[in-house]
């Protein structure tokens, strides 16, 4: 029953090798890349400064525990701190200052990539994103160490127990990423 339009083989074939002549086209020029990493370093250290500044300004245990090359030398003190007292409030000024930059880094990162696709700034958004990532980091390692040398065994255990589940989650997502794109490439075939 072979009509006009009916094909003599229906069962789908396999799809011809990609010509390996087609060249992609750069996205990013190397210019803006070089520049890209030279301002992640930059924001990076300006971060890490303003964390210091930040820990050094309303700290009120850094005068006795701070570092020594910024310690007034007129101080007046009403109250007694303790080391505990000053990586406690460290932790927090730190923490405080992490929630919004890292807020901020998704949000820049959301609107740039999903309502600007076309926007030639998209670069823009990974200096910011990296430098959030590093301060979320910075923040992580500081309370894994503050809990390790406050509560010594238990503070080990809630570290191991965290990065396992930190490292699992990590495992998976990149699992299902990568399963994704192999579909995708397989559907594009």
């Amino acid at each position: 029953m072979k009509g006009k339009n009916m094909p003599d083989n229906i069962l789908p074939t396999t799809p011809p090798p990609p010509d390996k002549k087609k060249k992609k086209k750069k996205k990013v020029s190397g210019v803006a890349v070089l520049m890209v990493i030279i301002l992640t370093i930059v924001i990076i250290v300006l971060g890490e400064r303003f964390m210091f500044d930040l820990n050094r300004w309303f700290n009120p245990a850094f005068d006795q525990f701070g570092s020594y090359s910024y310690r007034s030398s007129i101080t007046t003190m009403t109250k007694t701190y303790t080391q505990e007292n000053y990586e406690w409030y460290r932790l927090g000024i730190h923490t405080a200052f992490n929630i919004p930059i890292l807020l901020g880094a998704f949000l820049f990162y959301f609107v740039m990539y999903y309502h600007k696709s076309w926007s030639p700034k998209r670069i823009i958004v990974w200096p910011y994103f990296i430098f959030s990532i590093w301060v979320t980091l910075h923040v992580i390692f500081e309370t894994f160490y503050l809990l390790i040398k406050q509560y010594e065994t238990l503070g080990i255990y809630i570290v191991l127990i965290v990065l396992a589940v930190l490292l699992t989650w990590f495992a998976v997502v990149a699992q299902r990423k990568y399963h994704e794109k192999q579909e995708r490439n397989f559907l594009q075939q």
